[in-house]
């Protein structure tokens, strides 16, 4: 039996949580063709058609379960830049969700390029898409959790987040 139910506080974080559990499959997509193309560009600059190649632009869009918990990793990384959860005025006419949103995808396209680059981050999505989730996963998470950690120069104990100081 359910009494009543609380309603969210509407600060910043809830409403960034909600646009990037959102926008999540769309842009877990969008980072695999980054990682795709990045790929190509590195180790096959000259475009052809091998089997290897033809395999992984068949099989790449069936990866997004590895990079899942990468994904919720980069929107704690925003939401910890962007420590402030007051709500600000709109002039616009756009709605907050709208504002978020429209940031949040902006700096993770940014991000996605990047990390694409990155050889821990890149190397174990194409060997999962490779091997068809056949490889050992845990063991290809934790690389990319790493590279991204080090990417952006943090630490994570216990589901928190620490910068390092330079």
């Amino acid at each position: 039996m359910v009494l009543f139910q609380k309603v969210p506080f509407q600060d910043k974080n809830h409403l960034l949580k909600t646009v990037q559990a959102f926008s999540k499959e769309h842009l877990l997509a969008v980072w695999l063709e980054e990682v795709l193309n990045a790929y190509s560009v590195q180790h096959n600059p000259m475009g052809l058609e091998d089997d290897f190649m033809i395999e992984l632009r068949s099989k790449i869009n069936d990866s997004k379960e590895i990079i899942n918990e990468p994904y919720d990793i980069l929107s704690a990384i925003y939401r910890f830049d962007h420590v402030c959860n007051q709500l600000a005025f709109q002039w616009d006419g756009r709605t907050h969700m709208e504002v978020y949103d429209a940031a949040w995808k902006a700096m993770y396209l940014r991000w996605a390029q990047q990390l694409s680059l990155v050889k821990e981050v890149q190397r174990p999505i194409v060997k999962y898409a490779i091997t068809g989730g056949n490889a050992n996963t845990d063991f290809l998470k934790a690389l990319i959790r790493k590279g991204i950690l080090n990417f952006f120069n943090i630490r994570m104990k216990s589901q928190t987040l620490y910068r390092i100081s330079a």
